[in-house]
């Protein structure tokens, strides 16, 4: 039998030139088209995966464009790899083309290098090398292309279950090495708001949005105000003033007799906003102190400062915290409105063993119906918490200490995987966590080497699964 690590650097080369034609497909989830149920460059998207797992000769099974696999193996129970190749929009403040897909100082840059066709395609790789060993194996293997993971429906999930069923254990490569055995659940909603009554104020606010993904720390943020060119002056005096005060990054400009602001801040992944600037809260928190209706800047002040700028959700006395699972984060992701209403976009993450999804729902209930903001829930995904002991874990365990030599620690992770939706799944490689995260957020790329030593590990860990 050959070393299974020498096989999956036989074949780097190939590995990393496929990551890089994967990336310079925009695969953002679109309105659908004909076999292609996500949009048009999702199916591209998995035309190219599937040609590749072809090519290297896996039996593929597409699913009219809803999921698709690569298989190995004859065994009657099935293991293997979920990963997803959709990706969220990029966003704001690259220094570089976001689907580029080019090297330089030795990683591969681009949107879904990291988050999540690099690692997806390492455990395409990984299997190729498995099955290139001469290895027995019990169990048949499948890496699935997932392709709606980012719109947080996970309707290739469904599609998946409903035809074939679950499997008997695997992973998605979308976490951390060494193992996660736990993730944060997920309550997402929609917040909705009506301006009545007299509205007194020299300044009005005709329009304001922010945020370009629900899976994302926006970037930018703008608004557009009315008033008197006076007034407006004024106001354009203040924002600068405070902005500056601040160290915040914004800009001003002329409309018509209308005065537009754009503020800054940073991308990062939604369940991590310490990693991020939220530019909608820096927005909110800016228009509240300006000379309008006590209705419109209680609502900013309270989005603002209470939500987009708490992300440990202090702002609505929700903090919580677990030794292990870690802190609840919140993301205010998405707003629009004008003078008349406003709709925003809120993802908190839950850690296990914290605050129960009953108890943060009607507090949060409680508190926007004070100030006259209605929900509508669109997500409820119970924390993920895997017993140590169980067979997964151990399987994965053993598949990281083989290829690696040490002894692996367990770690708990912020977001939400395709854990939450198949079942006997952990996230599992993808990235290492001692190294920068990019996911979601500008310049997002991958270390070629860690792509390569990701590969080898998800080989053994396949094997692993395979023979458990």
């Amino acid at each position: 039998m050959k070393n299974l690590d020498e096989l999956v650097l036989s074949r780097s080369q190939e590995l990393i030139q496929t990551v890089q034609e994967s990336v310079r497909i925009p695969s953002i989830c679109s309105a659908p088209q004909p076999d292609c149920p996500y949009g048009r460059e999702i199916g591209r998207t998995l035309d190219h995966a599937l040609h590749v797992a072809q090519s290297l000769g896996f039996h593929t099974v597409n699913l009219d464009g809803k999921v698709a696999w690569a298989e190995y193996g004859d065994g009657e129970e099935i293991v293997g790899a979920m990963g997803h190749l959709d990706v969220v929009p990029p966003g704001e403040n690259w220094d570089f083309d976001p689907f580029c897909g080019d090297i330089v100082d030795n990683h591969i840059r681009g949107r879904g290098t990291q988050d999540d066709k690099g690692p997806l395609f390492s455990s395409l790789f990984a299997l190729k090398a498995l099955a290139d060993s001469g290895v027995p194996l019990k169990n048949k293997i499948r890496i699935i292309f997932g392709l709606d993971e980012e719109s947080g429906k996970m309707r290739d999930v469904t599609a998946y279950l409903e035809s074939e069923g679950p499997w008997l254990m695997g992973y998605t490569p979308d976490g951390e090495s060494p193992v996660i055995n736990a993730e944060k659940g997920a309550l997402k909603f929609i917040g909705k708001t009506n301006f009545t009554g007299n509205l007194p104020g020299k300044i009005t606010p005709l329009s304001y949005n922010g945020g370009e993904s629900t899976g994302s720390v926006p970037a930018k943020a703008e608004a557009l105000l009315s008033g008197g060119k006076r007034e407006l002056e004024e106001a354009k005096g203040i924002l600068t003033k405070m902005a500056a005060e601040l160290h915040w990054p914004i800009s001003t400009s002329w409309h018509d007799s209308h005065l537009k602001i754009s503020v800054m801040g940073k991308a990062a992944h939604a369940t991590l906003p310490g990693l991020g600037v939220n530019a909608i809260g820096r927005l909110c928190s800016l228009m509240a102190k300006l000379d309008m209706a006590e209705t419109y800047r209680r609502f900013f002040r309270f989005i603002g400062e209470n939500i987009a700028l708490s992300p440990d959700l202090s702002g609505l006395g929700l903090a919580a915290s677990h030794p292990h699972t870690g802190d609840i984060t919140c993301n205010l992701a998405q707003l629009k409105g004008d003078n008349n209403n406003a709709s925003f976009f809120v993802g908190i993450y839950i850690p296990a063993e914290t605050i129960s999804f009953e108890d943060a729902c009607s507090k949060i209930k409680s508190i926007c119906l004070k100030e006259a903001i209605v929900l509508d829930i669109q997500t409820q995904m119970a924390p993920l918490l895997v017993s140590p002991q169980s067979r997964l874990i151990q399987a994965l365990s053993r598949g990281y200490k083989s290829a690696t030599n040490e002894e692996p620690r367990l770690l708990s992770m912020c977001g939400s995987t395709y854990s939450k939706k198949m079942p006997n799944m952990v996230p599992f490689g993808g990235a290492f966590n001692d190294e920068p995260d990019f996911a979601h957020g500008a310049n997002e790329r991958v270390l070629i080497d860690r792509l390569l030593r990701s590969t080898c590990i998800m080989s053994h860990a396949l094997r692993e699964l395979a023979n458990d």
